[in-house]
């Protein structure tokens, strides 16, 4: 044994065992209303919710929303744009997996149906969400996910902006100009009517 070998050994001896790892209490947020709370702020972070009466309509109300862009890409079926086809477009129509009411951002795992890029060149975004796919919190939302599968995914609030120049806020910095999000009916009610309607 060198004396390296020695001073180790004896440094093990004297080690003292680690303390057990604290967990941190965590305060849950409980909304009253979790659907509206997602909705409030997805519009303070730029973006805007609207709700779908039913599903049959949905597409109709995309195409209004957005002034009849004029080039689409619906990535509700596989698809693989070309880049020059996502530099060129309007609107891109994505699903969402869940929302989250605290922050009203929305977390989007484009998986192997169409390119990532493509959140970020389109002009716009059009994205799906059902209405009881909403969690409280960001601990809530992570617990939804599984990293040891996941390969990319986003949360995203709002269209792309930035306040970084004398605090002005600017939309559309480096990716969307305008996001769009449509709360489809929850399975089983067709006809979904805005939680301040209900009021």
């Amino acid at each position: 044994m060198n004396a390296k070998q020695m001073i180790l050994a004896r440094l093990s001896e004297t080690r003292t065992p680690p303390a057990e790892r604290s967990q941190p209490s965590i305060s849950t947020i409980d909304f009253d209303d979790p659907v509206q709370a997602f909705v409030d702020a997805l519009r303070t972070a730029g973006g805007e919710a609207i709700f779908v009466e039913d599903a049959a309509s949905l597409d109709a109300e995309i195409i209004r929303a957005f002034d009849n862009p004029a080039n689409i890409i619906d990535t509700r079926t596989p698809t693989s744009p070309a880049l020059e086809a996502m530099e060129r477009c309007d609107l891109a129509i994505v699903e969402a997996a869940f929302g989250v009411a605290e922050n009203g951002a929305v977390w989007i795992d484009p998986a192997e149906r169409y390119p990532r890029a493509l959140l970020t060149l389109a002009r716009s975004l059009a994205i799906l969400l059902p209405a009881d796919a909403i969690v409280e919190t960001m601990h809530d939302a992570y617990a939804r996910l599984d990293f040891d599968e996941l390969a990319y995914g986003l949360f995203m609030a709002g269209p792309s902006k930035t306040a970084d120049i004398e605090q002005a806020l600017v939309l559309g910095a480096h990716g969307a100009m305008a996001l769009k999000l449509f709360l489809t009916p929850i399975c089983g009610q067709p006809n979904l009517i805005s939680p301040k309607e209900k009021q």
